[in-house]
């Protein structure tokens, strides 16, 4: 499924901290098995971000996050309708698989 994260950023250098370290776990492919970073989009206001992940379930996608970003930003979760959506990486993958 696809799941995006709207992050509203209250504590700047705990964000930063986390945000290197989750692309540090993606680039050397450690995420946890089922999650897969696609989109990450930063606010040049440095408050506001916006993510976009493939992930086997919500919860644990939630349950990542939440951990490695602490209270550095509020995080908002939901699934994407990807039958709607267009200019995901992974749209035409989908549909081409069905």
């Amino acid at each position: 499924m696809i799941i995006s994260v709207h992050h509203l950023i209250n504590d700047p250098d705990r964000w930063q901290q986390a945000t290197m370290r989750i692309m540090a776990l993606s680039e050397h492919d450690q995420l946890p098995k089922g999650l897969k970073g696609l989109l990450f989009l930063p606010g040049m206001d440095g408050h506001k971000a916006d993510c976009v992940w493939e992930a086997d379930s919500l919860e644990s996608l939630q349950k990542f996050l939440d951990r490695e970003i602490g209270t550095g930003a509020k995080n908002e979760y939901f699934q994407v309708d990807d039958a709607s959506a267009f200019g995901l990486p992974v749209h035409r993958e989908l549909h081409q698989a069905a």
